[in-house]
C-alpha cells in the first residue's frame, strides 16, 4: 500500500511540475531576451496565467495540472499515517500535509472562481 501510494504522489507531484514548467516556457515567448530558468520568472507565472495574456487553454490545463497537487499532498498525508512510528510526529505530518492540501484547494478554487477558467 505505501509503495503504490509514493508512486502515485510521486506521478501527481510529476503532473503538477509538468503544468508550471509548461507556462514557464510559454512565458518565455513574451520575454525572449530572458533567460527561461530564473527565479523572479517563476513567480510572474501566476500572473501572466490569470492575465488577459495567457490563453484559456493554457489556464485551463494550469489550473487542471495544479489540482494534480492536492490529492498529492493527501498521498503524503496517508504515507505519514502508515509508516511513522512515533504518534505524535504522525499526526503533526498528517495534519501538515492535509492543511497544506486543504490551502492549495481553497487557493486554487478561489482564483477560478474569481478570475475564471
Amino acid at each position: 500500500m505505501s509503495l503504490i501510494l509514493f508512486l502515485l504522489t510521486i506521478a501527481l507531484i510529476g503532473v503538477a511540475g509538468w503544468g508550471f514548467m509548461s507556462v514557464m516556457s510559454e512565458l518565455a515567448k513574451w520575454y525572449p531576451q530572458e533567460p527561461v530558468d530564473t527565479i523572479s520568472r517563476r513567480f510572474e507565472v501566476d500572473g501572466f496565467v490569470w492575465s488577459s495574456r495567457a490563453p484559456r487553454a493554457l489556464r485551463r490545463r494550469y489550473v487542471v495540472t495544479q489540482a494534480c497537487a492536492i490529492p498529492a499532498f493527501l498521498c503524503l498525508a496517508a504515507l505519514v499515517w502508515l509508516n511513522e512510528t512515533r504518534p505524535d510526529v504522525r499526526i503533526f505530518g498528517t495534519i501538515a500535509f492535509c492543511s497544506m492540501s486543504f490551502l492549495l484547494a481553497g487557493v486554487l478554487a478561489w482564483k477560478v472562481i474569481r478570475r475564471g477558467v
